[in-house]
């Protein structure tokens, strides 16, 4: 689920407020970014974005340098949305469960964490060493973040480290799996996944009320 106030910041980012011409800019990226996600980087080429915009090929050079110019910007929203999402979701937990309730939300809404997005920059990784070392570098931001999380709320080194790979690279293979469960069936384990994920316990008040937040929020869709 693209974010498009965020995409058009970035689609805008170093242009003079004189000459945005925003729409036409976002409509690339819009476009570009659904062919990402759908076929690979291989496909978003200008000649096939024009075709389904129904514009020339002269008209993205009004936007864009060239397509290099266009696939940083993609980028740069996978940077700006995905590795925030996950940063965020714990970075002012007052308490652990509250910390890995807002990443398990994370991880439910799309809108928050595109896995689409994600699991097409990794397999563009596969063939591009250069794009496997900036999907190495946020991956680690994410992982760091998680792992000072843990450390805020008393685990020492390096079982905060252990726990935050563990609690990320579950949440990474849930999506390259490609599990398909109703969301009531993964709330049913909350409490299950918190004690693997944390070696704690979690209240049966603080389950049932996160269970009842998600459902209310989100409905049984699958995740």
């Amino acid at each position: 689920m693209p974010d498009t106030s965020l995409l058009e910041e970035i689609a805008n980012r170093g242009i003079a407020n004189t000459d945005r011409k925003q729409l036409q800019r976002i409509d690339w990226l819009l476009s570009a970014l659904e062919i990402f996600v759908a076929e690979g980087i291989d496909a978003v080429r200008i000649t096939r974005l024009a075709q389904d915009l129904g514009v020339t090929r002269g008209s993205f050079y009004w936007h864009f340098e060239n397509r290099e110019d266009l696939i940083e910007a993609l980028v740069s929203y996978w940077k700006d949305k995905n590795t925030r999402a996950v940063t965020e979701s714990v970075a002012n937990a007052s308490n652990l469960a509250e910390g890995i309730f807002r990443f398990f939300e994370t991880c439910i809404d799309a809108a928050l964490f595109d896995p689409r997005l994600d699991l097409a920059l990794r397999e563009w990784a596969r063939r591009s060493s250069e794009v496997r070392s900036m999907v190495d570098i946020e991956d680690e931001a994410r992982i760091s973040s998680l792992c000072e999380f843990f450390t805020r709320f008393g685990y020492a080194m390096p079982d905060a480290l252990i726990r935050a790979r563990v609690l990320y690279y579950s949440q990474i293979g849930f999506y390259a799996l490609e599990v398909k469960e109703p969301l009531t069936t993964r709330l049913g384990y909350t409490a299950a996944y918190f004690e693997c994920f944390t070696g704690q316990q979690l209240n049966p008040l603080d389950a049932e009320n996160f269970r009842n937040y998600i459902l209310e929020t989100y409905g049984d869709k699958l995740t």
